[in-house]
């Protein structure tokens, strides 16, 4: 199944509004009806041990009617910290897990990624109206850039 042009307009215009390039995947995430979006090129935090790779999320092939997944995820997927936090004695990237197969379909192939999965919209209901992926993409980097992810 081929995306929405609505989806096709929706990544071109994230890609224009935040100034990486975006793309989705010709096809859905086998098993499930959604796509993969993300950008190759993205700058990650300065504490990780990457300074830039992939950032993307999961859209839904009825979007806009239902919102992207409360999650995104980063690649490469073994992104840690320079130094262990302070809290955990780890530099393991706080509330990211490794999964497999969870962008398959896309031109990212089997990739593993780090899925960083929590409430990303806290709370407040997708608005099919009003919100963009832009406005996704946002609350993926607030939540990216807050202190508890290293």
């Amino acid at each position: 199944m081929a995306a929405s042009e609505e989806l096709l307009r929706a990544v071109a215009d994230l890609s224009e509004r935040s100034r990486h390039a975006f793309e989705i995947s010709s096809q859905v995430v086998p098993g499930t009806n959604l796509y993969v979006v993300h950008t190759n090129d993205h700058e990650f935090r300065h504490t990780y041990t990457v300074e830039r790779g992939i950032l993307g999320f999961r859209v839904p092939g009825n979007f806009p009617d239902a919102g992207p997944e409360d999650s995104f995820f980063i690649a490469p997927a073994d992104t840690k910290l320079r130094t262990a936090d302070a809290v955990r004695n780890s530099i393991d990237l706080n509330r990211a897990g490794r999964a497999e197969g969870y962008v398959t379909g896309s031109a990212l192939r089997n990739m593993p990624v780090l899925v960083f999965s929590w409430h990303l919209w806290n709370g407040v209901p997708w608005n099919r109206k009003k919100h963009t992926l832009m406005d996704h993409y946002t609350h993926c980097i607030r939540r990216f850039e807050m202190a508890e992810n290293g």
